[in-house]
């Protein structure tokens, strides 16, 4: 790996465990200490996505990891409904942790490596689509099916996602500043969405 990508990719990973969360505005359901109300349940499974548990490493995921705001389990619906529209033949997309139903620390204590975010209902992981169509995730690079994969996150940042984490040896891009490889995401994407007007219904 070349000398400046790896130092970009170290920076993007103490940025994310050093940089406070986004601090919602005063109308927000969350608090400044990073937790959720009026938490909404991401359904286990549709016609477009199967949850994922990273830890048990199987479908569905638990219910308690499935939490988020109205506007990021919204949001991830529309965008996988639009995926899905335009690769009807595609496997379903995984969708991994969200938040626990009160918000909240989500690190190692409950299972897997943790997570330095996901506390507030406006994260989620999104696994990459398969070569192989197979609905498990990827456990190589080269099991990703790049073009599927540089499409959902197009669509995230089209949808307003702030920011979107992507695996350094995937070789995926997009918007600057907001597209920005991060070691441990060779498997999925991680999507952040802005903490404004996070109980409102999304307009599709």
């Amino acid at each position: 790996m070349a000398g400046p990508l790896r130092a970009a990719i170290l920076l993007a990973a103490l940025a994310l465990a050093a940089t406070p969360l986004p601090r919602p505005e005063a109308s927000s359901p969350l608090r400044s200490e990073a937790r959720l109300r009026n938490a909404v349940q991401l359904p286990a499974e549709s016609f477009d996505y199967v949850s994922w548990d990273p830890v048990l490493k199987q479908t569905p995921n638990r219910g308690w990891r499935r939490w988020g705001t109205t506007k990021l389990v919204e949001t991830t619906q529309l965008v996988l409904r639009g995926y899905r529209d335009a690769h009807p033949d595609a496997p379903r997309v995984l969708i991994g942790d969200l938040s626990r139903r009160q918000g909240g620390w989500f690190g190692a204590r409950y299972g897997g490596l943790g997570h330095a975010s996901h506390r507030t209902g406006l994260d989620v992981d999104v696994y990459y689509p398969r070569r192989d169509r197979r609905e498990r995730a990827a456990r190589r690079p080269d099991q990703v099916d790049r073009a599927l994969a540089q499409d959902l996150v197009d669509r995230f940042v089209e949808a307003g996602a702030i920011k979107v984490y992507v695996g350094p040896r995937v070789r995926l891009s997009g918007r600057r500043g907001v597209v920005t490889p991060l070691v441990y995401h060779d498997d999925h994407l991680h999507v952040r969405l802005s903490p404004r007007r996070v109980n409102e219904p999304v307009a599709g």
